[in-house]
């Protein structure tokens, strides 16, 4: 269904699962940074982060007796080769770049997804999309963006990261468009953990140890943090979101992560936000206004697509 014939009640229910969306990955960061400093790996973090949420989806599953996946290969598939790579690599530019110029190249993705949904689902983009992405795009580079020499290596897989989260979410449309999208994330989070143990075991072996256990109530806390309002909540609205508006659309209005991000860094930690910033995010704002303006009625009749 083309992005501009979504009926009105499911247009808003789309956004508003995105925003949702948004607003559980927004602080992400926050929790990684209690996990890191009580000493745990990026694997040992991941490992820990998928395995409580592929706990807490399973046993909704059970109880709810909601309905598997089938065929179930596929979902499989997108676990290990679309989210399990994607949030690895995500945490391997941050190790090589600073959080900002990592999330502006992170936010590249709505760009690919895009490109992407035209040149494999046939979805051409409308002017209001192309509208909403050329705000985003802007909005991040102004909210982001600051002078320094960064290696080049960094440069190029932070960009493969908008385009390993692209082509996941555009896979991820077509593979979950008939399948319940609790059920399959429970599937997707397994695959991870197991992905995740696998590296946080061998790390752990080859320095004569084994994988650290969060023990600490900040650590404990930040797992939580990290697998049920940052990775729980914001998987599932996500796909709740695709499955209402395309990807392309949902993955436009996530870019208000960083504005929250942003919002709640001078509300906790008390950082400054300078007028690029407020520019920034008002950009990001109008993007996400002008996805949800209702489209404008067909000239004739027979251009009703």
């Amino acid at each position: 269904m083309p992005s501009n014939s979504i009926p009105r009640d499911a247009r808003g229910a789309g956004v508003a699962l995105a925003l949702a969306s948004a607003a559980g990955f927004s602080v992400l960061g926050i929790f990684a940074k209690l996990v890191y400093a009580e000493g745990l790996s990026v694997p040992e973090a991941l490992a820990w982060r998928f395995t409580v949420a592929a706990a807490v989806l399973w046993l909704y599953v059970l109880l709810t007796r909601r309905r598997l996946p089938k065929p179930v290969l596929p979902v499989l598939l997108l676990g290990l080769l679309g989210f399990a790579p994607q949030a690895g690599l995500y945490f391997a530019t941050i190790r090589i770049l600073d959080p900002g110029i990592t999330s502006l190249l992170l936010y590249t993705y709505p760009s690919f997804v895009v490109l992407f949904s035209f040149l494999f689902l046939r979805k051409r983009p409308t002017k209001l999309q192309l509208a909403a992405l050329a705000l985003s795009l802007a909005g991040c580079a102004a909210t982001f963006w600051k002078r320094g020499d960064y290696p080049l290596g960094g440069l190029l897989l932070g960009i493969l990261v908008g385009l390993a989260y692209g082509v996941y979410l555009v896979a991820g449309e077509g593979i979950l468009k008939e399948v319940d999208s609790i059920s399959a994330t429970a599937v997707i989070m397994l695959v991870a953990a197991l992905v995740y143990w696998i590296l946080a075991a061998g790390a752990a072996f080859r320095a004569g140890r084994v994988p650290a256990v969060p023990a600490t109530p900040a650590a404990i806390g930040g797992i939580l943090g990290l697998s049920v309002i940052s990775t729980v909540i914001p998987i599932t609205t996500l796909f709740a979101a695709m499955r209402r508006i395309g990807a392309a659309d949902a993955s436009l209005v996530s870019t208000l992560e960083p504005v929250l991000t942003v919002g709640l860094s001078a509300l906790l930690l008390g950082e400054r936000l300078g007028p690029a910033r407020l520019v920034g995010g008002g950009l990001i704002l109008a993007a996400v206004v002008a996805l949800n303006l209702p489209a404008r009625p067909a000239k004739a009749a027979g251009k009703a697509a």
